[in-house]
């Protein structure tokens, strides 16, 4: 679980142009501390801490990331999603 947990937080990284470092100054802790929260056994507060600065789900981060992620603009407002289910629920929810 702890690599998913890595590599979920480097590939949201990546999609939105951070780096590591950017998103542990946005959590207010050291890039070390982030890493071995990444690498190890990180608490409920790192966590909730990672998902706040990343702007998504603490679920997100421990789900396997589909085939499908990025941005979608609809009706002038720019959405991110994770997986297919975001994705269907942010065009479900905007159906006119």
């Amino acid at each position: 679980m702890g690599k998913m947990l890595a590599d979920n937080v480097r590939l949201i990284c990546k999609e939105q142009g951070k780096q590591l470092k950017e998103l542990a100054a946005d959590m207010g802790i050291d890039p070390a501390s982030l890493t071995r929260a990444l690498n190890g056994n990180a608490r409920l507060d790192t966590l909730q801490k990672i998902a706040a600065a990343l702007g998504v789900s603490m679920k997100s981060l421990f789900e396997p990331l589909d085939d499908v992620e990025g941005f979608i603009r609809i009706q002038g407002e720019l959405y991110k999603f994770n997986s297919r289910t975001e994705l269907d629920k942010l065009l479900n929810n905007n159906k006119q």
